[in-house]
Formats: structure tokens, sequence, C-alpha cells
């Protein structure tokens, strides 16, 4: 049975728009990244910056916290750093002591119309009890509450069902309500908030890429013990280069860089993974210039940071689609529907309270329907056949637009460690650590629960000014395994073929036996362990391996005692009869064998 039935709703819920999830965006840069592989190599020597290299609008060049990234992780890291961030250094007046910085361009404001008139531009987040804590952690929640919409249930459509009336629906019982906006719109949100409550401390620059120089750990100790320099950062503006493929371009050639200047620096840039390449590189030559000796017991030993990067075997595009739903239909529920054949799944979530939602159909990348500028009748046809209760809710125009459209590509699973840090003075959270398929709705949640963790850090390191050195490693700590059980559990639930019903379908069916038999033994499918509060996910995935151990146990038990009490059965009855124990065994196979072919042919007769 195919993973994305089961997934279901959560297929809208993503952790960031995918066409920046699956293309980091091209950065035409060769000089900066000269620069930064020359400056990670031994016994770095940077240049101060000069006056002259920082235009006259932009003075300020250092900052007691860079956040890189402008998305939703990024904008609450910057909100958590201006509520519980000391003061590092001393800025000139009026200076700002945290600055964000964005390649794109800012998105429309949260109470733009834009959001309900061209929904298929944006894609939706789902927002669970991870993203809904920590937002209410930072008092930012009832903004975003405000514009997003409950989902309270879904309505499915099995694979030949095709009526309006066929669709059956299933309310939620979670104990925290999903709610649905566009990753955008909740951008415009936190943006509003940064503007309105924290204009004083945060400043917010769209279109600039950051490179790393120095990450202030050159000259320190056993990585974490000391805070070393402040981070040195080359930025530069970014000019957008349209393009007509999902991939988010711009250029930096021509641009005089500038050089910046930070005691506390956070990547969040999702899979431009900026911060997370340098850190890459830097740990690659660190390892070329030590042996096995200094890196386990030397002056600056540290763990290792690694990319790993898993190919997709289950490749599915996407387009999505606008879609309007009349009074009659529930405006709070999704909709989800497949086809027969399994060619493709539609799955709609919400835009607003107004019937205005946001579709996807799901693709293998070389379906005919998956190219660009395919044909909008085999389009209309496909739907027709397959879908024809949102068919009749499409216009010719939409088909159109979407049969015109090239398919998105969803990201491949992955995640760094084992550390999130480098040196004392940064860490990387968010999809640049654990990028998962946006099917479990726990992407974008996910980053925004490393935010709270990460301030939860702060708070309980006495005198932060002077030992902010502390907080990176100990979050490295806390999150690392989750990042790498986050990951390991996503890629084990969207297998294909035998492997995906061994890993996911089968375990889905045997938890939902055992937890109804013993619910205090065993614990729910994953899809209910993912709802439970305050539960890790290193801890959902020991809970399952010990679920799998004891399942195990079981069924080979009740098989044993089966087959145990079918010999003696079978010794007793060929006894009685006085024949041998091999003709009774035969008999009864045959007679099995006999009465299932038979049963077989009746119900085939009776269906016809």
């Amino acid at each position: 049975m195919p993973r994305y039935y089961w997934a279901g709703y959560l297929l809208c819920t993503l952790s960031a728009p995918i066409s920046s999830l699956i293309s980091p965006t091209a950065v035409k840069n060769a000089r900066a990244a000269q620069e930064v592989n020359a400056l990670f190599s031994a016994a770095p020597s940077v240049e101060p910056a000069t006056q002259t290299d920082i235009p006259p609008e932009e003075d300020q060049n250092h900052y007691d916290a860079v956040v890189v990234g402008g998305g939703p992780a990024g904008l609450l890291s910057a909100i958590m750093l201006a509520q519980k961030l000391p003061a590092l250094s001393s800025l000139p007046s009026p200076g700002k002591r945290v600055v964000v910085y964005d390649r794109l361009v800012p998105p429309p404001p949260p109470d733009n119309v834009v959001y309900s008139t061209d929904v298929s531009k944006y894609y939706l987040l789902g927002i669970g009890h991870r993203g809904q804590n920590a937002l209410k952690y930072f008092d930012v929640w009832d903004d975003v509450e405000k514009a997003s919409v409950a989902v309270m249930g879904r309505r499915d459509w099995q694979p030949g069902k095709m009526k309006e009336e066929d669709g059956r629906i299933t309310m939620s019982n979670k104990e925290v309500t999903s709610r649905v906006l566009a990753r955008d719109k909740l951008v415009g949100v936190l943006k509003e908030v940064i503007e309105t409550r924290y204009n004083d401390v945060i400043e917010l620059k769209y279109g600039y890429q950051v490179d790393p120089i120095t990450f202030g750990n050159e000259d320190a100790t056993i990585d974490g013990e000391e805070a070393g320099p402040p981070v040195q950062l080359q930025v530069s503006q970014c000019t957008p280069i349209s393009s007509d493929s999902d991939i988010e371009e711009c250029s930096i050639e021509n641009n005089q860089p500038r050089q910046v200047t930070t005691q506390f620096l956070i990547g969040a840039d999702g899979a431009a993974r900026g911060i997370a390449n340098a850190m890459e590189t830097a740990d690659k030559e660190y390892r070329k210039q030590t042996n096995l000796f200094q890196r386990l017991f030397g002056k600056s030993k540290r763990l290792p940071f690694r990319v790993t990067r898993y190919d997709d075997d289950n490749q599915r595009v996407y387009k999505s689609i606008p879609i309007c739903f009349p009074e009659h239909w529930p405006h709070d529920l999704n909709y989800s529907a497949r086809s027969v054949n399994n060619r493709g799944t539609f799955e709609a979530l919400p835009s607003d309270a107004n019937g205005n939602y946001c579709a996807l159909l799901l693709l293998r990348p070389d379906d005919v329907l998956a190219s660009a500028n395919c044909d909008p009748k085999v389009l209309r046809e496909y739907f027709d056949t397959q879908f024809p209760q949102f068919s009749k809710l499409l216009g010719d125009e939409v088909m159109k637009d979407v049969a015109k459209k090239c398919a998105s590509t969803l990201p491949s699973f992955r995640f760094a460690g084992p550390r999130h840090h480098e040196g004392g003075r940064t860490v990387i959270l968010g999809d640049c650590v654990h990028t998962v398929k946006p099917y479990f709705g726990l992407g974008a949640n996910t980053a925004l629960e490393d935010v709270k963790i990460l301030s939860q850090i702060f708070e309980s390191i006495p005198e932060l000014e002077k030992n902010i050195h502390r907080a990176p490693p100990e979050f490295t700590k806390q999150r690392a395994a989750d990042s790498s059980a986050l990951v390991k559990i996503s890629r084990g639930m969207d297998r294909p073929g035998k492997i995906g019903t061994m890993r996911f379908v089968l375990p889905l069916i045997l938890d939902s036996i055992f937890n109804k038999i013993a619910p205090k033994i065993f614990g729910p499918s994953m899809f209910g362990m993912f709802q439970k509060q305050n539960i890790s996910f290193t801890q959902i995935q020991r809970k399952k391996r010990l679920d799998r151990l004891m399942q195990s146990v079981v069924i080979g038990t009740v098989l044993s005692s089966i087959g145990m009490g079918i010999g003696y059965s079978t010794k007793v009855l060929a006894k009685t009869l006085g024949m041998s124990t091999t003709v009774v065994r035969g008999s009864l196979a045959a007679f099995i064998g006999v009465a299932g072919f038979a049963r077989s042919k009746l119900s085939k007769k009776e269906s016809n």
C-alpha cells in the first residue's frame, strides 16, 4: 500500500517552499569561494575590514548576533535573540544588536490578498504541537493563529471511489489542532512582529549572500571550552536572476563585498546551507592537517562534521493546483484521493476559511503529465477519469496553467552531524541540519522547536554574556541525535515496494493491533507517536525498536504454540483413525487448499 495514503493531509505541510528545499540557490561568486577555501587553511590571516569596503548607508560592521536565513526558523531565531541574548559587546548608538540576512526579497504582508487569490504560488505549512509550542514560547502564537486556518480532519476517497458522496470523513482526535498557512505568510507575520516590537534591536536585510571567512575557533582550545575571537563574515549584495525553473538564482558578481563580525552566528538558511557548507569545508581542511591522535587528544580536538545524504529511491514530483470548494463542502478538512492505478495522488489543504485550497498532484517523474507544457486536454481527461469529484471544480484556464507548469521535486533525506556547531560562536539549525520530505509535517515544526531548545540552553547558562561559548556544544548534545532519528524515521516510512511494506505498512498494522490489545505496553503507530507531546524523535525511535522486539517475541510464541498444537492434534487424530501421521497431515493440507480455492471462486461469483 503506498505511503501517500497514510501520509494524507500532511502532504502540504512543507518545511519550506519546495522550490527552496529541492534546489539550493545557485550563487555565482567564484571570488568568495576562493577566499573562503583559502582562509580555512592552516593559520588563516584575515585583514580587518576598512571603512571604504562599506557603502555609506551601511556603516555598522559588528553585531552581537547574525542570523543567516530569513525563513520561519531564521526570523524566530532573531526574535529569540532579541528576547534572551544579553548585550555581548559595545555597539555604537543607534546600532542594532541582531541582523538577519536573506538572499531573497521579503514576502508580501500577511494581510495581502495574494494569499487568497494566488493560492498555488504559496506552499502551505501545517503547524502542529511542536511548532505551536515554540511560537507560544516566544509570545508570537496569537499573531500566527490569526493568520492560519484550522484543519479539523480529512476526507478520503479510496481508489475507484469517485463520487462526491464516496468520500469518507475522519475527524482528528489530536490533542493540538493543526493550523495551516502559507509559508510566506508565516514569514510575513514574524517580520511584522519584528518590525513592530523589536525594530530597535533587529535589522532585516534582504538580497544579501553571506559567506563565513573564519568561525573564531582557529586559536581556541578544545571545542567549546573557549569562545575565541568573533566570527568574520563576507556579506555581498545578491541580485535575483529571472528564471523559468524553480531554482532561485542570484548573482553577486560586480558587487564589492564587505566584512561583518559577530559574537554569535546562527545558520538557518535551509537547503541553501551556506553556513553548513562552510563548516563541512572547514572540517575537511582540519582533518587534512591533523592526524588521528591530534583529533582525539590534541589541543583542538572536536567532533567531526559530515552530511549524510540518501539517494531518493521513491521519487515523486508535483504540480500545485488552485481549487475553490463550494459552500456545501467543509472548508476545514484536508481532501485526499488516489488514482486506481496508483499513477497519481491528489491532496488539498485550505489556504483560508473561504474554501480556497492549495492542491498538489503527485506523479512519478517520468509521467507525461509531469512534464512542462503537457496537453491540457490529456490532463483534463485524467482528472475526469480518476478524480471527477475534483475535475468539475477546476476550470479550463486552471487546467491550462497546470499543464504549462514544470513539476517540482521533493527534497531528498539528509542530516548533518554529529556536530551542529562550529567552535563557541556558531550553531546551525532547521532544514540545513535535518531535511525530510513534507509528507509527515515534521520539517518546519522541528525547525521551530530547534529555536526553542537553543533559547532554553541560553537561559540555563549563568552569566551568558561571558559564557556564550557553552551554548553551541550543548545545542549539539541536545539536538544532534534527534536530527538523525527524525531523518531515519521519515525515510523508513518512504521506502518503495517490498521494503516499504516491511518497514512502514506492516509495522503500521502491527502497531494498531498490539496497541488495541495492550495499550500500556505497546505504543501507538508512528503517526500517533508523532502527535505525542514532550517526546523526542530519539525516544520515539527507541520505543518503536522495543515494540518491534516485543511484537516479534509475541508473534513467534503464538506461532510456535499453534504449530505445537497442530502437531499434537495430528498425532491424536492419526492414532484414533489408525493412520500414519504423514497421511493425516497431507489430507488436512489438501482439504485446506480445496476449501480456499472454492471460497475464492465463490467470492468472484458473488461480486459479479
